[in-house]
């Protein structure tokens, strides 16, 4: 677990946050922490810091507590019930060691403590728990959202991300599409050459279709050879461009397996967010255009019915 961990999460790709009025502080803190490995990044007051976490996102926070303004109480109220930071984890970092105020912290969603004057391995030790046990979590939510072959996101996160969307096209009055693909004669694929390079196929399939989407953009591996691609603030016209780019880098990467080429293709179906909620509707017209791509000739994109 720890191998895989540390393989998926490094130390220095983990980002801590020190929020603090003192500099002093700040300055032992920063210099123990960059000794670990850890990007640190730093907030003097707690409206920086609310004002600099939905942007940086960062792993950990180390946070005071008593601070002019907004206090670290406040702030971590805050962070809780924002669903997109609710799982960063707080570390307070105060002079007031009352069980009462222990217990405060722990209530507005703490995860530890750590008193002053700082202990040098003391910190070391509590943020590398706390970012082990977040990596944990994170592991294990990675694992229930995604394909295990492919690593796309799978059908049931699929639908989640969805729904955020329907809700955000309400509030922004912007549509957004969706690419149904289906990879051409994959059946044949499996047949001819087995298997395993039926699985190569996917896997390189996913990896491109990753690779070639917006960061808003979200796709997932919608069951065997079939993909479903959420595009944001996108409407249909825009989405036959992305399916026909698509579609031809697919046609110009062939898959390497066991020293043979196999060449593929996709069709898509593509179709656009009515504005009715009805996302199933979306899906559906979705898949029935895919299914006249595959019926008059196949690489291509539908966005019309028939």
């Amino acid at each position: 677990m720890a191998l895989d961990l540390e393989k998926l999460f490094p130390t220095n790709s983990m980002t801590l946050m020190i929020v603090d009025d003192t500099k002093a502080n700040i300055d032992v803190l920063r210099q123990t922490l960059a000794e670990s490995g850890y990007k640190i990044t730093v907030a003097l007051n707690g409206e920086t810091a609310l004002d600099l976490i939905p942007k940086l996102k960062p792993d950990l926070i180390l946070l005071d507590v008593m601070m002019p303004g907004i206090n670290g109480y406040e702030v971590c109220k805050h962070l809780k019930k924002d669903p997109e930071l609710s799982d960063i984890p707080i570390i307070f970092i105060t002079a007031k060691g009352d069980t009462e105020d222990i217990i405060e912290g722990f209530n507005v969603g703490a995860v530890d403590f750590i008193m002053k004057p700082f202990k040098q391995e003391e910190v070391c030790a509590r943020v590398k728990t706390h970012l082990t046990l977040s990596a944990a979590i994170k592991k294990l939510t990675l694992d229930s959202e995604t394909d295990s072959l492919t690593g796309l996101f799978n059908r049931r996160t699929f639908l989640k991300r969805m729904e955020n969307e329907v809700m955000r096209c309400k509030r922004n009055q912007k549509s957004f599409s969706i690419l149904f693909g289906d990879i051409d004669f994959f059946k044949k694929i499996n047949d001819t050459h087995g298997h395993l390079a039926g699985d190569a196929v996917l896997v390189n399939i996913s990896t491109l279709l990753n690779t070639e989407k917006r960061e808003i953009d979200q796709v997932a591996r919608w069951g065997g050879e079939e993909f479903l691609i959420l595009l944001p603030e996108t409407d249909l016209k825009g989405a036959v461009l992305h399916g026909n780019k698509i579609r031809e880098l697919v046609s110009a990467k062939s898959t390497v397996h066991e020293g043979k080429e196999i060449h593929t293709s996709m069709s898509f179906g593509a179709s656009e967010y009515s504005g009715d909620g009805n996302i199933e509707k979306t899906i559906d017209q979705a898949d029935q255009r895919l299914y006249l791509a595959k019926n008059s000739g196949r690489n291509k994109v539908v966005s019309e019915d028939a």
